[in-house]
């Protein structure tokens, strides 16, 4: 199965971002349009800096940490990878790490769930000669999953974070 970052990838990670901001903005339109232009300042100053806060910058924080710190091409048959040109065989994983929030895990994802928090998470191949390989979910939105799929035999841990940011290092 062969995977990339690609726009299509990027657009599936992002559609939720893009759904909400086109629906925020189209109300703010229309407000802008049937109400007084003082009450309009006021509510779109005050639900912009929540937008802002809640929806768009954790979601542009960990997009552009995922672009910068992971690899971008991964073909991945049963038990083997080729990661950016270089062949992993399944026998040389000690475990995966899949670092994620709650609601990637739980599958809780909705309205009470944040753009980021079921589309965003990374994971990390942990190999025995101590080397660590870090891929995102802007290959897959179910890298997990095919993961799991192909390397049967490697040891998957979950580990649960609010916000999966990637240590900058490669």
């Amino acid at each position: 199965m062969d995977l990339k970052v690609s726009s299509k990838s990027q657009f599936r990670v992002l559609r939720e971002l893009i759904l909400i901001s086109t629906f925020y903005f189209c109300g703010m339109i229309f407000f802008y349009l049937k109400v007084e232009f003082g009450l309009f300042k006021i509510l779109f100053l005050s639900t912009f800096v929540f937008y802002l806060i809640g929806f768009f910058l954790p979601v542009y924080i960990l997009h552009a940490n995922y672009l910068k710190n992971s690899h971008n091409i991964l073909k991945v048959e049963e038990n083997w990878a080729d990661i950016n040109g270089s062949i992993t065989p399944g026998n040389d994983i000690e475990k995966v790490k899949i670092f994620a929030t709650y609601q990637h895990f739980d599958g809780l994802v909705g309205v009470t769930a944040l753009p980021y928090n079921d589309y965003y998470y990374y994971v990390e191949l942990h190999l025995k000669e101590g080397k660590i390989i870090r891929m995102t979910s802007l290959l897959d939105y179910k890298l997990d999953k095919i993961l799991q799929k192909h390397f049967k035999d490697v040891v998957f841990i979950e580990v649960v974070t609010p916000f999966p940011m990637i240590p900058n290092s490669k």
